[in-house]
């Protein structure tokens, strides 16, 4: 009996199905964050923190001088708190730069891609968040951000 791989799965699953209705051919663009929050490399997870809980952020964009170099989640954050857990992480956590835990060339989307696209990557590769970057002069120039809850409300226009 063959049981098909993941990796035969999506591949299949994205040359099958279409876009649903819901999605209208709508590109990246049109559900994309325009107006988001971004952090330095040079802060530090406890900046980052205070900055996430503020906003109520679960993502946070990584820009150098305008260009990503990074996306920091709150799940990054939590695996870092809970490997260094005990009463003085707050002080341990001031002194570790974003830069160590962010994750590094980040997935990200062009801002025409389909909502299908999007959806499909998200899924496939298993994050909650994806940059909107466009090709500048410096490196991929942050546009946007496009997370699971943009791609719920243009679905179910909540």
């Amino acid at each position: 009996m063959h049981v098909p791989t993941r990796m035969q799965k999506e591949a299949s699953i994205e040359r099958s199905e279409a876009p649903s209705p819901a999605s209208g051919g709508q590109r990246v663009r049109d559900v994309m964050r325009r107006d988001f929050i971004t952090i330095s490399r040079e802060e530090s997870l406890l900046e980052a923190l205070h900055l996430m809980r503020l906003a109520r952020l679960r993502h946070l964009a990584v820009v150098s001088e305008g260009v990503l170099v990074g996306i920091l989640s709150y799940r990054d954050l939590q695996d870092e708190l809970v490997a260094r857990l005990d009463l003085e992480a707050a002080p341990a956590i001031a002194q570790i730069g974003v830069v160590e835990r962010m994750t590094g060339t980040p997935f990200s989307i062009i801002p025409d891609a389909t909502l299908f696209e999007a959806a499909s990557r998200l899924e496939r590769l298993r994050v909650g968040c994806l940059p909107v970057v466009e090709s500048g002069e410096q490196g991929l120039r942050l546009v946007g951000l496009l997370t699971e809850m943009d791609l719920v409300r243009a679905a179910y226009g909540v």
